[in-house]
């Protein structure tokens, strides 16, 4: 059995329309996405927050699932950093 880790990923949604329905799909998978807001677009309306969880994947994996999972969004989520969260 593979080790889970606990995981962070900096994730943004173009559109605030977005992210309930985004928050619902990511809860879903087991993965919690908490909004930032004191991290502002001064020339939009993008939403940043930051997603967690646990994987048994290895980092770059890991950011091809995300990627994956932010593509059913219609381009409106990315996905900027991403990574291990502390040492578990």
């Amino acid at each position: 059995m593979s080790q889970q880790r606990s995981f962070k990923a900096e994730v943004l949604f173009l559109s605030p329309d977005v992210v309930p329905d985004a928050m619902q799909t990511l809860a879903g998978l087991g993965f919690h996405f908490a909004v930032d807001h004191s991290a502002v677009d001064p020339y939009g309306d993008t939403v940043f927050g930051v997603l967690s969880g646990t994987t048994e994947l290895t980092e770059d994996d890991l950011s091809d699932r995300l990627l994956k999972i932010l593509d059913a969004f219609d381009g409106d989520a990315d996905c900027i950093e991403w990574g291990y969260a502390g040492n578990d």
